[in-house]
């Protein structure tokens, strides 16, 4: 097998990344938008030792789960993975990805639950992130990277009413569109990751309680002419904030230098399950209020099936689910690494009438957890812990911890499985796993959410 060839294939599986897995001659084909069960004639585009890749010249023969793409531009943007594919098999290919990946790991099957599918499944996103260059007519435009590339692919909005994407609402496009149209009225330059010259990066909004957090992203230290991007944000009569974020840097960090506030409050307000939280350009939310909102209740829930439990949200961040928590716990203790966090925690804690409840710590977990749990003994109250890491999961110092103090009930929130896997499968031998349930954080891709619930054998 070699680069260019053309081959006649039948997709056998779905891979981890969400794109069709074929064999041919002994080698591992992936090739990207196709189902099981399909047929295709591709051409060969890479040729590794054990695997190759191809791209789809031809559909054969169609699987009765294929669908037509929302977006005209799916098969060419670097964003969505799953568009072709209908809703109930995106679902039970993320059922069947957590279970691999648990299987793998742990060398054993372990029951998943059906995944809990989004309230929305297009226009979910409550935050967008794309870069700026220049589109075909040489006009300021936004779009996500082509898959593997840094070449922008420029939206194209499904309904024909300007550019758009699928992920998230009008309301939002409706920033972008009043942002493109500034910067062209403006005259302003686009940057070049090549030769580091032009001004205008990244285009950053968020959306919470109604209001909106926007932040320009500018290889410069101003941002030109601002005061007419304000009126015209104005102009749409919504409640915002707008920001300049100085990245003269040349990394991919898209918020890499000083945030300048330009107009509005510096931080929204707005409530998750009732309570009041708060977010700056630099807060971490998930992306899906709808889908968030049942897992922050499932962990809710759990903790209160253990009555008197001491809590520790370990990663807790700013403090928002430390929060949420708090009605079903005696008490919560939050860890987070970083100090400007657990400032912020401390005023939700505070503004939600929690002090004497919750405190929130600044510490590496490993070396907090032990002493904590074994605090929570020593009173003869349970235990619980709450993980909530980033894609790249706990350091092992966390699970070694874990394992040391041995709480009575592990919470484990995760967006990435196979993280999540390795890290069960060293607690699996202290710890019997009583649920397991993905959760359909990331509609229309690949990515999923896994909330796992772990007791003490």
């Amino acid at each position: 097998m070699k680069k260019g060839d053309i081959l006649e294939l039948e997709i056998v599986s779905e891979g981890m990344e969400g794109e069709g897995v074929a064999r041919c001659d002994g080698m591992v084909v992936f090739v990207p938008h196709t189902l099981t069960g399909e047929r295709v004639r591709v051409m060969v585009k890479e040729v590794r030792s054990r695997f190759a890749r191809a791209g789809v010249i031809k559909l054969i023969s169609p699987s009765p789960h294929r669908v037509r793409p929302v977006c005209p531009i799916f098969f060419k943007c670097g964003s969505c993975d799953l568009q072709h594919m209908d809703y109930p098999s995106q679902l039970e290919a993320k059922r069947a990805n957590v279970r691999s990946c648990l299987r793998k790991a742990c060398g054993a099957d372990i029951d998943v639950k059906p995944t809990v599918p989004s309230p929305s499944v297009f226009g979910y996103r409550n935050k967008i992130q794309v870069p700026i260059g220049y589109g075909a007519d040489g006009k300021p435009a936004a779009g996500y990277f082509a898959e593997g590339t840094h070449r922008i692919v420029p939206f194209s909005d499904p309904s024909g009413a300007g550019s758009g994407c699928a992920m998230y609402g009008r309301d939002m496009q409706r920033l972008l569109d009043v942002f493109l149209s500034f910067a062209e009225e403006s005259g302003l330059s686009c940057y070049d990751e090549k030769t580091r010259k032009g001004f205008l990066r990244h285009f950053v909004a968020r959306r919470a309680g109604g209001a909106y957090c926007i932040v320009v992203v500018g290889n410069g230290s101003a941002l030109p002419a601002f005061k007419k991007l304000i009126a015209a944000y104005r102009d749409l009569g919504i409640r915002f904030s707008l920001y300049f974020c100085a990245n003269t840097a040349p990394t991919n960090v898209i918020m890499q230098g000083p945030l300048t506030l330009l107009c509005g409050e510096e931080k929204l307000r707005f409530e998750v399950l009732g309570i009041k939280a708060e977010a700056g350009p630099l807060s971490f939310l998930q992306i899906n209020d709808g889908v968030r909102d049942l897992i922050y209740s499932a962990v809710a829930d759990e903790v209160g099936k253990t009555p008197g439990a001491e809590v520790i949200d370990a990663y807790s961040g700013t403090g928002i689910l430390t929060n949420a928590i708090a009605p079903s716990a005696r008490s919560v203790t939050g860890i987070e690494i970083v100090p400007q966090a657990v400032a912020d925690a401390d005023a939700l804690t505070a503004l939600n009438g929690n002090t004497g409840k919750v405190v929130n710590i600044c510490a590496d977990c490993a070396d907090a957890l032990p002493g904590l749990v074994a605090d929570t003994a020593a009173r003869n109250a349970p235990s619980v812990v709450i993980l909530d890491p980033p894609r790249k999961g706990c350091d092992r110092r966390v699970i070694d911890a874990l394992l040391e103090s041995a709480p009575d009930k592990v919470i484990y929130v995760s967006c990435n499985p196979a993280t999540l896997a390795r890290d069960i499968s060293a607690m699996v031998g202290k710890y019997d796993v009583a649920s397991v349930t993905p959760y359909d954080m990331f509609p229309q891709t690949k990515h999923v959410e896994t909330l796992i619930c772990l007791e003490r054998k």
